[in-house]
């Protein structure tokens, strides 16, 4: 492949050094040096066919023959700067689209955790009802846990996991981060190593309640925190101002069995009620908390383990029914109890609730932005078309000296492929910058730590794959059409009727419509998407001006307050914040409101006969007095909370003893009459016993959002912070007049005048956290919409350059045309019917497409159905204009052509 040249030089030098001496041996026979010379020729043989020989000997010739094709292809490339300028920048969009979604698709849905076999990797978990408290997804109860540890069979290992974010303090610093509890045998299932010192055992540390003050640092923590440092362990940092022993560093590479978030540290899950103050289940049979991740054994599969495991659950099952708390309940519940099933998914892939809120966003998106690579593909064909047209005396010429078709059709496919690569190699440039956008779009409070834009080795091969498969196939009818053709007709120069004939058109007019066809169907999502937001955005909160409400969190437990302490702190903090100039209003809540979070409860009401199955859960929320001035929440009846419903820290009552509810629960329970002084109770208590209704209602408020505008308005009830007798976060709401930007400095300043160690986080307006809220659907939205205009323009540029390349096929006929008397009008509408059939062709095929798929995006939608008619009739308006404007052109160029050139033509 290389230095050809000095090896054919060496060749020639060593050819005449062959024929001089036969030349001297010919002449010393007797003959004439010019005889001699000649015979010599003709006894050695011809030099080019010998150099060609010697070729095939040494090196591959498909190889050569592909090398020859791609300088070949490259020079054409050159010599039509304009042609290869479109075309890449064609497909860069569509194969930059591509990675782009794949990149972040891949991250979060496809790829294995990086851990041996993980396709032996298994997730357990119970359908409900539970009959108690849940948190978390997929999660199971620690007991349970534990019971599947020791009688499942059809495992080698079963542990399990639970993420919390935690104060880390290293160096006086407090900082919030993540930290994942985890069962002894965590690191053993996943067969991970150290890099420094150990990883945790079942022997050594899940054996003692609270007794493993020990954690393991992640590798990445460990360098961007101690600097890699090697003497590491043995050295202790504070964790929720508890103090921790680092035992080691887990093995690079290895970042939580949860794609989308890494932890800075592993602890022993004995030491959850440290990890999460005011908060210890590990042997609460009713609550759900942990999630369970299983080792196959060999021989089994999914389906087995999971068939094998249903006795066993049962039998727990049935020992649980059996407790106060279960047994006491009424039969309808305790009955559906029983009927619980377990599931078990593999888990190759690990688990992330990100993952279950994005990942039908990202296949949505990557299949739009497949119709838009096959829209790009299909103006790439139309371009080739064209091109191929233009050349078409150059390919017969070539075909009539003896060039093979074969040999001219690979040619073409290796100038198709080079512009697919050039494409794909620009693409994967936009594909970082659209992946950041698209990374821009999440919400990032610490859970999206392990994504990256930037492609790696899976994605750059996936870009090659597509630039290749694209090159291939929609350069190969143009290939197999550019080269069949009638030599005889093309050398006498009838290169122009040639490109005007109807077999030529009806491909590119094909590629036309299906373009037509897919922009409609982007354009209709992107209308549908578009509308969605809008009316989630637009919803009624109940809250009044939430772009001027600021909210931030802080955990004093995590810091090692005590009840008493945080009352204290979060009477202060209220008192600062309220003395701020600018400062409106300011209160604060248990529960976030538009987050996402949700914490209930089964309530019963005094007067309310429960019906058999009847839904009796309400939305529950701590706030503290001022709220409702502080969200612009009107009180419909009764009164706020005050100084009478304060408990003392040490008091011995648990349970409140007031409670507002909104007027949705009032209708529900009390309808026209009024809810005020009536009682409610709490659910269940520890033995099954429903609690006394000791709960007095004391006010009604208008309804408001809790968790976002999907769930739509709750029944909700709240109490008072003011009686919480345990360790709890809470959500700050600072109504202000000034700007926020410059409030947040100054909302710091006065937490730290209270505690300068206590960290603060997710600082932001309530319109911010709804956005965030709402990103999935802002995501879609967004992206749809770019990809709708992007198809758009693509398809214009497709309609626009194969009526052009019509109307230069049919200059002859046109002038014909005008010669005899056509007016400018008739002309006109020649070419723009042809634009419409196109157009009606393109929805016709695209129509049934939009209602094929309209069941796959009903679920992302919100306040619109798939079939709207006004969004389809937008849609159809939008291609409507551009195909006028795109056929416009090429018309009237051809209603202005004069008829003596074109009958001069050719």
């Amino acid at each position: 492949m290389f230095g050809k040249r000095k090896r054919d030089s060496e060749f020639e030098d060593e050819i005449q050094t062959h024929q001089r001496l036969l030349t001297e041996r010919y002449i010393r026979q007797g003959m004439t040096p010019d005889d001699a010379v000649w015979a010599a020729r003709r006894q050695f043989g011809n030099l080019t066919l010998l150099q060609e020989k010697r070729r095939d000997m040494q090196i591959f010739p498909s190889l050569e023959s592909f090398w020859r094709n791609v300088r070949y292809g490259a020079r054409q490339l050159r010599r039509n700067p304009l042609f290869a300028t479109i075309a890449v920048l064609s497909l860069a969009l569509g194969i930059g689209a591509n990675t782009a979604v794949f990149t972040l698709l891949d991250q979060l849905v496809l790829r294995l955790l990086p851990v041996e076999a993980p396709e032996r990797l298994v997730m357990i978990w119970p359908t409900g009802p539970i009959l108690g408290s849940n948190e978390g997804t997929r999660a199971v109860s620690y007991p349970m846990y534990q019971d599947f540890q020791r009688h499942a069979e059809a495992f080698e290992f079963v542990s399990c996991r639970y993420f919390q974010q935690v104060a880390i303090d290293v160096g006086g610093a407090a900082e919030l981060g993540n930290a994942e509890l985890v069962s002894g045998n965590y690191f053993r299932a996943l067969r991970i190593g150290p890099s420094v010192g150990r990883v945790f055992s079942s022997m050594a540390d899940d054996r003692i309640y609270k007794g493993h003050p020990v954690v393991v640092l992640s590798d990445r923590f460990w360098i961007d925190r101690f600097g890699g440092d090697p003497n590491i362990v043995g050295k202790k940092i504070l964790v929720n101002n508890y103090p921790m022993e680092v035992v080691g560093v887990a093995a690079p590479g290895f970042t939580g069995i949860d794609p989308s978030q890494s932890p800075h540290i592993w602890a022993p899950i004995q030491m959850k009620p440290l990890m999460t103050p005011g908060s210890d289940n590990l042997g609460n049979r009713r609550s759900q908390w942990v999630q369970v991740f299983a080792r196959l054994k060999p021989g089994y599969t999914v389906e087995s383990a999971r068939a094998s495991l249903q006795p066993l659950f049962h039998q727990i099952l049935e020992g649980e029914a059996r407790e106060p708390r279960v047994s006491k309940m009424p039969e309808y519940y305790r009955s559906r109890f029983l009927k619980r099933t377990l599931l078990v998914e593999t888990a190759a892939t690990g688990y992330s609730d990100v993952r279950r809120q994005y990942s039908t966003a990202l296949i949505v998106l990557m299949g739009m932005a497949g119709l838009i690579l096959l829209i790009a593909c299909s103006n790439v064909a139309s371009l080739l078309i064209a091109r191929a047209a233009a050349r078409q005396r150059e390919i017969a010429v070539r075909l009539a000296i003896g060039a093979a078709r074969r040999t001219l059709i690979g040619q073409l496919l290796v100038e198709s492929t080079l512009v697919s690569v050039a494409g794909a190699a620009l693409g994967i440039g936009l594909s970082v910058v659209a992946a950041r956008a698209l990374l821009s779009m999440l919400p990032n409070n610490g859970t999206l730590l392990m994504l990256r834009a930037e492609p790696d080795l899976r994605i750059l091969l996936f870009s090659t794959v597509v630039a290749l498969a694209t090159g291939i196939l929609f350069g190969l009818a143009p290939a197999l059409q550019g080269t069949k053709l009638d030599i005889l007709t093309t050398l006498k120069d009838a290169v122009g009727s040639i490109a005007g004939g109807g077999q030529s058109a009806k491909l590119p007019k094909a590629l036309v419509a299906i373009q037509v066809a897919l922009s409609f169907v982007l354009l209709i999502g992107a209308g549908l998407f578009a509308r969605t937001l809008v009316n989630l955005k637009t919803s009624d909160t109940g809250i009044q001006n939430i772009e001027n409400l600021i909210t931030f969190k802080v955990d004093p437990a995590k810091s090692g307050y005590s009840v008493a302490r945080i009352c204290s702190f979060y009477t202060d903090a209220i008192r600062e914040i309220r003395a701020i100039p600018g400062v409106r209003a300011a209160a604060y809540t248990m529960v976030p409101l538009l987050h996402g979070n949700e914490r209930g409860s089964d309530i019963f009401v005094e007067g309310h006969q429960v019906k058999e199955g009847e839904d009796m859960h309400a939305y529950i929320n701590g706030i503290s007095p001022g709220y409702w001035q502080t969200m612009g929440i009107p009180l419909l009846a009764g009164r706020d909370f005050d100084g009478r419903d304060r408990f003392e820290p040490s008091g011995p009552r648990k349970l409140p003893t007031v409670a507002i509810v909104n007027r949705k629960f009032a209708e529900h329970f009390f309808g026209a009459g009024s809810p005020i002084d009536r009682h409610l109770g709490l659910g269940f208590d520890s033995k099954g016993v429903r609690r006394p209704l000791d709960v007095q209602i004391v006010g009604m408020v208008e309804n408001s959002l809790y968790d976002g505008p999907r769930s739509g308005v709750r029944r909700q009830v709240f109490f008072t912070y003011l009686q919480a007798n345990i360790p709890l976060p809470a959500t700050f709401y600072v109504r202000t007049t000034m700007d926020s930007t410059a409030m947040s400095p100054v909302l710091r300043r006065a937490i730290a005048r209270i505690d300068r160690s206590l960290p603060l986080y997710e600082m932001k307006t309530l319109d911010k956290q709804l956005d965030e809220t709402l990103s999935t659907s802002r995501l879609i939205a967004s992206l749809s919409v770019v990809f709708g205009a992007l198809a758009t323009v693509l398809a214009a540029l497709g309609l626009y350059g194969v009526m052009a390349f019509t109307v230069a096929g049919r200059t002859k006929e046109i002038g014909i045309r005008i010669a005899l008397g056509a007016q400018r009008g008739p002309v006109l509408w020649l070419v723009v019917r042809e634009v419409l059939v196109l157009l009606g062709a393109g929805l016709a095929v695209g129509a049934p497409c939009v209602y094929l798929s309209s069941r796959y995006v009903s679920s992302q939608l919100f306040g619109v159905t798939p079939t709207d008619v006004w969004t389809c009739a937008g849609a159809i308006v939008v291609l409507g204009l551009v195909a006028a404007i795109s056929g416009f052109v090429p018309a009237r160029r051809a209603s202005t052509i004069d008829p003596l050139t074109a009958l001069r033509y050719e």
